[in-house]
């Protein structure tokens, strides 16, 4: 999926009592001492960090509110002077791609001290409240909690899952609420990482999963009690030391381009793929090659690593994560591979699809086009067959598609898939009407590939964000292109060419590319992709083509995009 202060002798010190010695006052009175700070802290995540944020809000009419990002490795802190006790707290964000809201509570005593927000927490915040924890926040009606009911339903949640904690070598006493905890795949992560928790919203029944044993267990908010047993650990410490391998798996991919490019044949990497290994089309010699000749790949990162499935028995997993290179989110949606274990050792197996595929949100300035409107919004629909498996066809369904869905062509001279009918290459463009009915986030599509009219292979795939609507688009929105102008451009007939842009706040840079075409059918093009601090790429192009075939250029263009914080593509295009 890149100083050290000197010390220095002070002539007054200011001690810890927060009282000035008055030996190294000028004259006058003490200054007051300042208002010391509160602050609660913790861990948001759901087996791994909650990518997003808290809010705590406090029991004030109308109440008080603070937000805070969650950092990196799921920790918080949050300021909460001023702010009055007892506190409901949510967490907003993604885990695996899946939308997640989740609650915890405090009082007084909690301040300085650690309240995480957790699934674990979210149960007990509901069974004080009697209904779904979003109720009990929303409502504000929590001015009574006390420290002493958010311990003892921490404990009773604790007496349902002790079986399995101990196994995982957490203390008998634990308090599930306050315990800090690091997002390290042990202790009351590893239980985090095995236990899943789904609400029924019309029900308000929670049903707890161990996805190890796939025993389950339900808590129901309104009679505060739990159902079923989760006392079975059967393989549930091969289960989490086979998390663990698998998370070292990709850590150790990690390593190996941390700040250069392995060999494709380097023993190392060799070790990490499984020999049936596939992802997007390219086998694993094909997908090594790729990777280890691609100055891009320099900084490659694997984060958020969550389990979807895992079969301890039979030594196979599904697992989701998000790549960033150099800091760069690459993937709108996270992706998902497939391990295997043989002879007990877990191997990548790709992504196991034939084609290669990618869906995400996509918005296009055309400041050189002649019509009035220049700004489309809608879905890239990457689809492409790198394995040569003679794909023909493709239909993309799901909302804010036509009810038959969108077809796209193999276009042999581009050796991708184009939508039928349109000259928007793999850009599916879209009205506000049908923008509307696509979901905030994690849009699920459905894909059918054919050869002829044989169909091989059905996949759905997940958007991280919908597209934007008109009213939400302005040119300001994209990158601007500094250099060259349009004239300059329109007379270019070969040689160098530097290209300039800004970046607007929110995107980072992606892929820059050049262009020269004719009348005929031929072009010579080249690309780049960009590092985030990059704003100027020198491109040498001739209007020659990769066969040597020399032509007149008739057209040129520029394209370049960025990436916001769900993947999404903003895009600008002259020609």
């Amino acid at each position: 999926m890149r100083g050290i202060w000197g010390a220095f002798k002070l002539a007054c010190l200011l001690a810890v009592t927060g009282f000035l010695l008055t030996a190294c006052s000028g004259g006058g009175g003490a200054a007051p001492a300042p208002t010391p700070s509160k602050t609660i802290s913790g861990t948001a995540a759901a087996g791994v960090p909650i990518i997003g944020t808290v809010t705590i809000k406090d029991s004030r009419v109308p109440a008080q509110m603070k937000t805070v990002t969650i950092e990196a490795n799921g920790h918080y802190t949050v300021d909460v002077t001023g702010l009055l006790a007892p506190y409901m707290l949510r967490a907003d964000g993604y885990v695996g791609g899946n939308e997640y809201h989740l609650y915890s509570a405090g009082t007084s005593a909690d301040e300085g001290g650690t309240v995480n927000v957790t699934p674990f927490t979210d149960l007990i915040v509901a069974n004080i409240a009697g209904s779904i924890a979003q109720t009990y926040f929303n409502n504000g009606n929590f001015s009574g909690l006390t420290a002493a009911e958010l311990t003892a339903k921490s404990a009773a949640l604790r007496t349902k899952l002790l079986p399995v904690l101990q196994v995982l070598g957490v203390s008998n006493s634990i308090d599930l609420l306050r315990a800090a905890f690091n997002t390290d795949h042990t202790g009351l992560d590893a239980a985090l990482d095995i236990f899943r928790v789904s609400t029924d919203p019309v029900t308000q029944v929670a049903t707890i999963t161990n996805i190890i044993t796939h025993d389950t267990m339900t808590s129901d908010p309104v009679s505060g009690s739990y159902a079923g047993n989760l006392d079975n650990t059967t393989g549930v410490a091969a289960g989490v030391t086979d998390i663990q391998a698998i998370t070292a798996k990709f850590q150790a991919f990690t390593n190996l381009f941390a700040t250069s490019l392995p060999r494709a044949d380097n023993p190392n990497l060799l070790a990490l793929f499984d020999t049936t290994f596939l992802d997007s089309g390219h086998n694993r010699a094909a997908f090594l090659s790729g990777i280890t000749t691609d100055p891009g790949m320099i900084g490659i990162t694997f984060t958020n690593i969550s389990i979807l499935e895992i079969d301890v028995t039979n030594g196979t997993a599904q697992v989701v994560f998000d790549v960033f290179i150099n800091g760069v989110k690459n993937n709108s949606a996270p992706a998902k591979w497939h391990m295997i274990k043989k002879a007990g050792i877990w191997y990548l197996q790709g992504d196991q699809y034939i084609a290669d595929i990618d869906f995400r949100s996509v918005a296009s300035y055309h400041p050189s086009e002649p019509q009035q409107i220049k700004i489309y919004s809608g879905l890239h629909l990457w689809i492409a067959d790198p394995g040569g498996l003679g794909l023909t066809s493709a239909v993309v369904t799901g909302h804010g598609l036509p009810q038959e869905g969108v077809t796209f062509v193999y276009d042999i001279a581009n050796q991708q898939f184009q939508v039928s009918g349109q000259n928007s290459g793999s850009d599916y463009y879209m009205t506000d009407a049908a923008i509307n009915q696509v979901a905030s986030t994690g849009e699920t599509y459905t894909l059918r590939l054919y050869k002829d009219a044989s169909l091989q292979a059905t996949y759905t795939k997940t958007i991280g964000k919908r597209p934007y609507k008109s009213t939400e688009l302005t040119p300001a929105s994209f990158p601007t292109i500094t250099a060259p102008t349009l004239t300059q451009l329109r007379a270019f007939t070969g040689g160098d060419m530097t290209i300039t842009w800004t970046m607007p706040t929110g995107l980072i840079n992606n892929w820059v590319s050049f262009g020269l075409n004719d009348n005929s059918g031929h072009s010579a093009q080249a690309g780049f992709n960009t590092t985030p601090e990059l704003r100027s790429k020198t491109f040498t192009l001739n209007p020659v083509t990769a066969t040597g075939t020399t032509f007149t250029p008739t057209g040129r263009w520029i394209y370049l995009d960025g990436r916001d914080s769900y993947g999404g593509m903003f895009s600008v295009n002259i020609w």
